[in-house]
């Protein structure tokens, strides 16, 4: 049985592109939501294993889906995809349970595979120890007086470890931190993984002295007087805190600056010194046309999320032929129209439609002539 993906975002075009992209995938299933309410329709009237959410949505935006989902639906992982992160934001997010927080514009092989890596780890939850917490687990080591060594496990996949000789903890280890520290560390974490195995030889040398219950009542010593903000309170002060400064920045750019009402106007002269031209966009490699010029109507939405694959696996042939340089231009000829997508920067591509009652030659002059105008708009 496939597993379910729910995918969150406001932007129509993609989620055409997601889907598109993963409609031979044979692992899971896909489901789609435009914003933070309709997912929670979705979570709770079907299971579901994993949710993709962006943040900025109208609506509800993200950040309260997140922390809707945290009352509500606590097991399901969570993967954030965002066009304005900063590392403040991803490392809120990850301190809040995110597993992973990707950039915008998506590349679909990259999200193919963060999802891959999120299904296996909420596979993994059906095994080694579940249903116990750290402290209760300690405690039973310690009763047992077991020589081993305990993995924990989180839900977003950081994992540390802790050590025993004869019942006695003698050490911990979770990334930089050794000891107490990392004791009082995984102590905060919840719904954690546990699995435990023989220790062997030789055995670490001891770096803890305190007694297990001195150990415990201290983290709740620790956790009682923590006075930091939980951590999705920190992600949307952050979030919030990006978008005052982009607002900021657009309020500031030179009156002058080309506007996307500007990009469309460009692709208006374009079209009319080119012979036969059906439509003509500037869109991103995530699939979203940013700016349009369709004189005959032509439906091309299959278009933009379609091509924008196209051109990423194009590139990455052309990448893996030495010498052949940086991939520019890409040709696609069908009886009745030639089809041209042409890179403007690394993160968009300017796609020309043209009958073929058209020239040809004259369409790539006029784009060529065009490409470096386009390429200022966008910057």
């Amino acid at each position: 049985m496939k597993q379910q993906v729910l995918i969150v975002d406001d932007e129509p075009e993609l989620l055409l592109s997601i889907k598109s992209g993963f409609e031979k995938e044979d692992r899971f299933h896909l489901t789609t939501a435009h914003n933070g309410q309709e997912a929670l329709d979705v979570l709770s009237r079907i299971p579901v294993d994993l949710v993709v959410t962006d943040l900025r949505m109208s609506v509800m935006d993200g950040v309260e889906l997140l922390a809707s989902m945290t009352k509500s639906f606590p097991k399901v992982p969570n993967i954030v995809m965002t066009a304005f992160g900063t590392r403040i934001l991803e490392q809120h997010l990850k301190k809040a349970g995110s597993l992973e927080v990707l950039e915008k514009p998506l590349d679909i092989e990259e999200l193919e595979q963060a999802i891959h890596r999120a299904l296996d780890l909420h596979e993994q939850q059906n095994q080694g120890l579940a249903g116990i917490s750290l402290a209760n687990f300690i405690q039973i080591v310690a009763l047992e007086k077991k020589t081993a060594s305990v993995k924990v496990a989180h839900p977003n996949g950081k994992t540390g470890y802790l050590f025993f000789i004869d019942g006695k903890l003698i050490d911990a280890k979770y990334y930089n931190l050794v000891g107490k520290e990392a004791v009082f560390e995984m102590l905060t974490w919840k719904n954690v993984r546990l699995s435990m195995k023989k220790l062997s030889r030789p055995l670490p040398v001891p770096k803890i002295t305190s007694e297990i219950m001195s150990l415990l009542l201290e983290a709740a010593h620790r956790k009682d007087t923590m006075r930091e903000k939980a951590p999705l309170d920190l992600v949307k002060k952050e979030f919030i805190r990006v978008q005052q400064q982009e607002q900021k920045e657009q309020n500031q750019q030179p009156t002058g600056e080309i506007t996307m009402a500007g990009i469309k106007d460009l692709l208006k002269k374009m079209a009319g010194e080119m012979d036969g031209v059906l439509a003509i966009q500037v869109t991103g490699m995530d699939g979203i046309t940013i700016a349009l010029h369709n004189p005959t109507g032509t439906d091309v939405d299959a278009f933009s999320a379609k091509f924008a694959m196209v051109m990423k696996l194009v590139e990455k042939s052309v990448d893996s032929l030495q010498g052949m340089g940086d991939f520019e231009e890409n040709l696609v000829q069908s009886q009745n129209a030639w089809i041209l997508t042409r890179f403007i920067t690394s993160q968009y591509y300017v796609g020309i439609a043209v009958s073929r009652d058209g020239t040809l030659g004259n369409v790539r002059l006029v784009a060529q002539r065009y490409v470096d105008q386009l390429r200022k708009s966008l910057q």
